[in-house]
């Protein structure tokens, strides 16, 4: 098995229609995040926990959502 610079198993591929993000994280409730691509909570906006995941560990910056979505959202 690889592993990165820090000992750790880099991180899956996004599946097809897909996209890995790096968002930071203003706020959340049970269903969904409050997410934007800057610090600046003005430009967040809410992502289903049902669409988005959340990484882990030294990757918990990193969202993987549906294309569709990512695109409906202006985040890319």
């Amino acid at each position: 098995m690889t592993r990165d610079l820090f000992g750790e198993t880099p991180r899956p591929a996004p599946k097809a229609g897909e996209i890995a993000l790096a968002m930071v994280l203003h706020g959340q409730t049970d269903k969904a995040w409050l997410l934007s691509e800057t610090n600046d909570r003005r430009e967040a906006q809410w992502a289903p926990k049902s669409h988005a995941k959340r990484g882990e560990g030294r990757d918990e910056n990193i969202w993987t959502m549906p294309t569709w979505l990512a695109q409906e959202r202006g985040w890319m």
